[in-house]
């Protein structure tokens, strides 16, 4: 009796299926016997890649890529998941240069407009993402991806966000989407833009309410916004090289002044004093007026 054995192509799709559900030790298992009977074809080893980037093995992931690459250059999936491997692992500049690429030779494609807004969403280039997504929606009103972005870029940008339920339900249903935002909350507070960095670590809060890390980043973000900190500025953005200015400064402005304007120089030496009072006892105090509160 003849065995319906299925062929390399047929496998592929079988893995993609299973990857696409989670099913992430099931596939590995299908590819084992599939590389095995045909160790060469490039769609087995892309899935390949998607398994290994699906657990987290960037590094095998991408040395899996290259051999797909090798045998076909071409391969639009291989290069489309080094795009996002290369965003995911923070090499901008790089997925910078490959989504152009491709972008050249597809301009069609609203995913690819999408992939690229997802690097300017990590480069923290909120407007040129935004723009991008607006590109792919124009030749798909309905790309999943564009969409998403665009929300994430709402959230961003606007107080309040893009429509609050709506995005809540997105990320629900979309997890690496609270994976990239995070990514995003993180580098736009390193950019000491915490406005904008509130919005969204207000956001993975509600997602995830029990989570730890995100209710003391809402707090740590909650400090640095308040309104009471605005004259500490300075100092929270630039660290210890704005207070040594500062008393540098202050001193020489203050000896200037003392040879002429004795009294404006006494007055000067007294504010800053005080501003130097209020950034040592101030924070630590509202820190812990808003650890009450919450």
């Amino acid at each position: 009796m003849d065995l319906d054995i299925p062929s390399s192509d047929q496998r592929a799709r079988q893995v993609s299926e299973l990857l696409d559900r989670g099913r992430v030790s099931l596939a590995r298992d299908t590819l084992r016997a599939a590389l095995a009977a045909d160790p060469q074809h490039p769609d087995l080893l892309f899935q390949a890649a998607r398994a290994e980037a699906q657990a987290n093995d960037h590094r095998a992931a991408r040395s899996t890529l290259g051999r797909v690459l090798q045998i076909e250059p071409g391969h639009l999936g291989a290069r489309l998941l080094i795009l996002w491997l290369l965003t995911e692992d923070g090499e901008l500049v790089d997925a910078e240069e490959l989504a152009l690429a491709l972008l050249h030779e597809r301009p069609d494609w609203p995913d690819l407009y999408a992939a690229y807004a997802r690097v300017m969403l990590r480069a923290l280039k909120l407007g040129k993402a935004r723009d991008l997504c607006k590109a792919g929606l124009r030749l798909d009103p309905d790309n999943d991806s564009a969409l998403r972005t665009m929300a994430l870029c709402d959230l961003i940008e606007r107080p309040g966000g893009a429509d609050s339920e709506a995005l809540r339900k997105l990320l629900a249903s979309h997890p690496n989407d609270q994976h990239v935002l995070s990514l995003v909350v993180v580098g736009l507070s390193q950019a000491g833009r915490s406005r904008e960095a509130l919005r969204g670590a207000k956001e993975l809060l509600r997602m995830q309410p029990n989570e730890p890390q995100w209710l003391e980043n809402v707090r740590r973000l909650r400090f640095a916004t308040h309104w009471s900190m605005l004259p500490l500025w300075p100092l929270h953005r630039f660290g210890w090289g704005a207070s040594i200015a500062m008393w540098i400064g202050g001193i020489l402005v203050v000896r200037m002044l003392g040879r002429d304007q004795p009294t404006l120089a006494n007055t000067l030496s007294w504010i800053i004093f005080g501003y130097a009072i209020y950034s040592w006892v101030w924070p630590p105090l509202l820190r812990w007026l808003l650890h009450l509160r919450d």
